[in-house]
C-alpha cells in the first residue's frame, strides 16, 4: 500500500517506474548500501521536494490519496 501511494505522490508525475527502479540500482550501487536504505534516501529527497513545491506536509498529502483510494471503492488488501 505504500509503495504504491508513494509512488503516486513523489514519483509519478517526473519519472516511470523503470527509471525509478533504476534510480535505486543507482544508489545501490555507489554508495554500497541496501535496497530499502536506497529507497528512503531517495524518498526523503523527493518529500522535501515535494513538500516546497506543493506548499503541503508529505503525510498529509499522503493521507488525502489514502482516503481517496478507499473513497473510489478500492480495497485496501489488494494494494
Amino acid at each position: 500500500m505504500f509503495d504504491k501511494i508513494e509512488y503516486k505522490l513523489l514519483f509519478s508525475s517526473c519519472i516511470t517506474k523503470d527509471e525509478y527502479k533504476q534510480l535505486i540500482k543507482k544508489y545501490m550501487d555507489e554508495f554500497n548500501i541496501p535496497y530499502i536504505t536506497a529507497k528512503q534516501y531517495i524518498s526523503l529527497q523527493k518529500i522535501e521536494e515535494f513538500e516546497s513545491k506543493n506548499n503541503i506536509k508529505y503525510e498529509q498529502a499522503f493521507l488525502d490519496t489514502y482516503n481517496e483510494i478507499i473513497d473510489n471503492g478500492y480495497n485496501i488488501s489488494l494494494l
